[in-house]
């Protein structure tokens, strides 16, 4: 996923080269089978994003493995939270909202 403040030029940039979306809200948030850009500028600007069926589970397993947890959130199509390992890796873990 990558981050910016300037959605709508970045993700008419992707566009260009990577045709439609498969999925846009119209104002913050595009996703394409490879990549995602999103207008939320408080993380970084590049993360992994992974979908888990079970949050719970993932920040159990990110905590054991000494991963830095940060705050759940919940956005209107998922529930979030950011994890990084000791070596800096960004995650963003999320399971869809139902």
């Amino acid at each position: 996923m990558h981050a910016t403040d300037r959605w709508a030029g970045v993700a008419g940039d992707v566009e260009a080269v990577l045709g439609s979306p498969k999925f846009s809200d119209g104002s913050a948030w595009a996703a394409w089978s490879a990549l995602s850009v999103s207008d939320e500028t408080d993380g970084p600007a590049w993360s992994l994003l992974a979908r888990t069926p079970d949050l719970a589970a993932t920040i159990e397993v990110a905590h054991s493995l000494g991963w830095h947890v940060g705050e759940r959130s919940v956005g209107g199509h998922e529930t979030r939270v950011p994890l990084r390992s000791p070596n800096g890796l960004t995650v963003i873990a999320y399971t869809p909202t139902s």
